[in-house]
Parts: C-alpha cells; structure tokens; sequence
C-alpha cells in the first residue's frame, strides 16, 4: 500500500454564483481601480465615507431599473 499518495476525493459540486448585476460591477471595478492604496485609504474616517458613498451608488443606480 502507498500512503505516500495524495487523496484523489472528489469534491463536491457547487452551484454557480449568480452573474453579478453589470452596473454593480461596473462600479466595483472603478472602485478598485482607484481607492486601495489612495491617500483616502491612508484614513478609516475617509475610507468609511467614500466605501457608503459607493454603497449608496450601487443602491441608486439598482433603483432606475
């Protein structure tokens, strides 16, 4: 017998994650293009500010459909 083998167990399947709205990840991919790393990262108080502002766009733009 070969302990030394790796285990071959399949892992279960997981159901695909929702496609995220295009808007919302419009946004996020903004976001992170600009704010790691920024000055305003440097401040929680900033960052707080600017991540609920973003938060608050999302909910926005989601509301015109």
């Amino acid at each position: 017998m070969n302990d030394t083998a790796p285990s071959k167990a399949a892992a279960p399947a997981l159901a695909p994650d929702a496609p995220p709205d295009n808007r919302d990840a419009l946004v996020e991919r903004w976001w992170n293009d600009h704010f790691p790393g920024s000055p305003v990262a440097q401040s929680t108080a900033a960052w707080n500010h600017a991540f609920a502002a973003k938060e608050e766009l999302k909910r926005r733009l989601n509301q015109e459909n």
